[in-house]
């Protein structure tokens, strides 16, 4: 394994804790349960992981959540080879081995990554499970042009029982045309992650400072 096991590890707060939102997470949760692919768009600090981590973590019995965190530099090689990793744990009937997937999908032309695509969607529908999920938060990070390639069949081909979730600080409007098209995706920015009033004053109470503050704060940041 050439990867961090924090790759394929969904974050947790070093100290203290997150402030929950019931009403976001209860979004999250309904789209990520009826939509086939979920874009989490927003800029740094909006709280796009924290959220995810909250909403879907620990994922109710019977359902899987495989979780990939990108960096910089991450490529087709790197993307699959968390992806399979991340998959692991939940023992999926695979017809070819993860091993020869990932030499399938870089053997260096689209069909081939096609194939590595047909394979990995085959396991995914053949796997017990009531609802799985695949979330990929850094997209913006991924620019590797065949990781796109691949990236966008799995979308397209992804089993019914589950979904993908991409978190970026752009929108991946070439990724997600078609889904989009099919009326299967959903999306929460920037409007959608802002906290409300209700909710600074909460945060700011628990930090130990005043409802002025907490108004101040609110209107000063715009949630």
């Amino acid at each position: 394994m050439g990867f961090a096991l924090a790759k394929i590890q969904p974050p947790l707060p070093r100290r203290g804790q997150w402030l929950a939102r019931p009403a976001l997470e209860a979004r999250l949760r309904e789209a990520v349960a009826s939509h086939r692919a979920v874009v989490v768009a927003a800029a740094a600090g909006y709280g796009k992981s924290a959220a995810l981590v909250r909403a879907l973590v620990p994922p109710p019995a019977g359902q899987a959540l495989a979780w990939v965190s990108l960096d910089p530099g991450d490529d087709l090689h790197r993307l699959l080879e968390c992806l399979l990793a991340a998959l692991d744990p939940f023992d999926l009937p695979w017809r070819v081995a993860p091993e020869g997937l990932l030499g399938a999908a870089l053997a260096g032309d689209a069909r081939s990554r096609q194939r590595a695509v047909d394979e990995l969607v085959n396991a995914l529908a053949a796997g017990d499970f009531v609802h799985g999920t695949i979330v990929l938060v850094g997209l913006h990070h991924l620019v590797d042009d065949a990781a796109l390639h691949l990236l966008e069949r799995l979308i397209d081909r992804l089993p019914a029982r589950w979904s993908l979730v991409l978190a970026s600080r752009e929108w991946p409007a070439g990724l997600v045309a078609r889904v989009a098209a099919a009326g299967e995706l959903a999306s929460l920015r920037e409007t959608d992650l802002a906290f409300d009033a209700d909710e600074v004053q909460a945060w700011c109470a628990s930090a130990g400072l005043d409802a002025e503050s907490a108004r101040l704060l609110h209107r000063r940041t715009a949630g």
